[in-house]
């Protein structure tokens, strides 16, 4: 959790689905605001922890006649999230939006909604329900519905959400089954790898490009990583020490064996047989080794 959105000492923030003061008896419907869920309106509350009072079932409720309470509702049109009104209890809004301030400023407060929400909704689904701690979980709404509905305690639109809440979760996951590990692959330095990387430097040197950060990007590499590997191409004297230009070093006959080292390794499976020994033939001819073997 993002340390900016915890409650400081003696506070507690949470949001409930529906406005405050008005206590619907439905939950409103389910929308998408980007990436995530949210009911179409909700309020966030932000209070002392003296201001909260337990009830008899369990569950708690700002009252705010200990200490400044402050209810927010939000409210989502059109896909964006806005916040439509501050209310409060017993105080002012005034002296109360004075005090909230200096515990979590104003800028924060939609994320702060959208934040607790989806922490509404995650125990939502957990519980399959209102969570206990919601204090409309034994409202009178609930057990008007209770012979007509087989779970009980649970309305049709409790039933939805939990539909779509599960649907979101299985795709999320789903998502995150099927996208590909962030964990680059491990690469192998052979011979072989750091001849490629040699040509790729030398092609880029040639053309202008910085050679280091053209390997890096060749190779999907980190630019540290890729100059470990210059300097290796180096030590094997694949590549001139620093500061001498790659094409003025070693003898006329490096470039071709490069580039045949390269088709060979990377044309195995297409090139003719015919084709194939001849390059063998001319790779050796020319002092080099065939792709495969280490020095």
């Amino acid at each position: 959790m993002d340390e900016s959105l915890k409650a400081p000492a003696g506070w507690r923030f949470a949001a409930y689905p529906w406005f405050a003061m008005d206590e619907l008896p439905e939950l409103p419907r389910l929308v998408r605001v980007g990436a995530v869920l949210l009911p179409e309106f909700f309020h966030l509350v932000i209070a002392p922890e003296s201001a909260w009072r337990t009830l008899r079932d369990g569950s708690e409720e700002a009252s705010g006649r200990g200490g400044p309470v402050l209810f927010l509702n939000f409210q989502v049109f059109e896909g964006d999230l806005t916040m439509t009104e501050a209310r409060t209890a017993y105080e002012d809004v005034g002296v109360v939006l004075e005090k909230v301030r200096k515990v979590a400023k104003p800028q924060k407060w939609k994320m702060l909604g959208i934040h607790y929400m989806t922490q509404y909704l995650v125990r939502f689904m957990e519980e399959e329900g209102r969570p206990q701690e919601d204090h409309m979980r034994s409202g009178h709404d609930w057990a008007s519905l209770k012979d007509h509905d087989p779970y009980g305690h649970r309305p049709k639109a409790a039933l939805e959400w939990l539909d779509q809440l599960q649907a979101q979760a299985s795709e999320a996951y789903a998502t995150a089954r099927d996208a590909p590990s962030p964990r680059r692959k491990r690469v192998r330095i052979t011979d072989d790898f750091l001849r490629q990387v040699a040509k790729v430097y030398r092609i880029a040197e040639n053309e202008g490009v910085p050679p280091t950060r053209e390997v890096a990007n060749h190779f999907k590499a980190p630019h540290s990583t890729a100059a470990k590997w210059v300097a290796s191409a180096r030590r094997k004297k694949m590549l001139p020490p620093a500061g001498v230009p790659a094409g003025m070093y070693g003898d006329q006959h490096a470039e071709r064996r490069l580039e045949i080292e390269w088709v060979l390794k990377d044309s195995m499976e297409d090139l003719p047989p015919i084709r194939r020994r001849e390059l063998e033939v001319e790779l050796r001819s020319l002092g080099g080794e065939l792709p495969g073997r280490d020095g």
